[in-house]
């Protein structure tokens, strides 16, 4: 199999979830979001996909306000990719793309929920433009923790496209000594024969 394998396996992670931040307008209003929002991330670690969707669609029926509205969504979406439902994830993320986003932190987050969701249903046109457009965002987000594994997963995805094997290894290499959560590590290591797959059909 070629680079393609990468798209027909299951360990892909959701993003991180963007709590809300001070951008939005009505603090204490938002700061009730806030925590239902933290309380709902709690869900997707523990295996709970269904019930963190089921979370964040009530939130939406009550929320007020384009801006919570949107980081609601953007939540929700990371939802569905963790559930690897992403033709959903990709209707949603690219709607929020067409409306706008507010904020660096949250359109990482869009940027690598809708790129992963692009590689994975094997649109890799999509996914490389939007991986080479979205290098500014990235470049902000490397070293932070939360966003950093994800970047990395996207980095050794677009090597494997590109067949820069060598890059790729060396990513993964450094991204298994770097990150230690279960779940990352669990991604990392399910990478690895992707690239010995990809590598060998070439």
């Amino acid at each position: 199999r070629s680079d393609s394998a990468a798209c027909q396996r299951g360990y892909w992670i959701a993003a991180p979830v963007v709590i809300l931040g001070a951008a939005l307008v009505n603090m204490a209003y938002n700061l009730f979001y806030m925590h239902k929002v933290r309380r709902l991330a709690a869900l997707l670690p523990a295996g709970k996909q269904r019930e963190y969707i089921a979370g964040m669609e009530a939130l939406l029926k009550t929320a007020k306000g384009k801006n919570l509205r949107d980081i609601l969504s953007l939540n929700l979406a990371a939802g569905y990719v963790d559930m690897r439902q992403f033709d959903t994830a990709i209707a949603m993320l690219e709607e929020l793309a067409a409306k706008g986003l507010k904020g660096a932190a949250a359109n990482t987050a869009h940027h690598i929920n809708l790129c992963m969701s692009y590689f994975e249903t094997k649109q890799y046109g999509k996914a490389m433009a939007l991986y080479a457009e979205s290098q500014p965002l990235f470049q902000k987000y490397r070293s932070e923790k939360h966003y950093g594994a994800y970047i990395v997963i996207l980095d050794m995805l677009a090597a494997v496209r590109e067949k820069d094997y060598a890059r790729a290894e060396k990513l993964l290499s450094a991204a298994l000594e770097t990150y230690d959560d279960p779940r990352l590590q669990k991604a990392f290591h399910e990478i690895e024969p992707v690239l010995n797959n990809s590598r060998g059909n070439n």
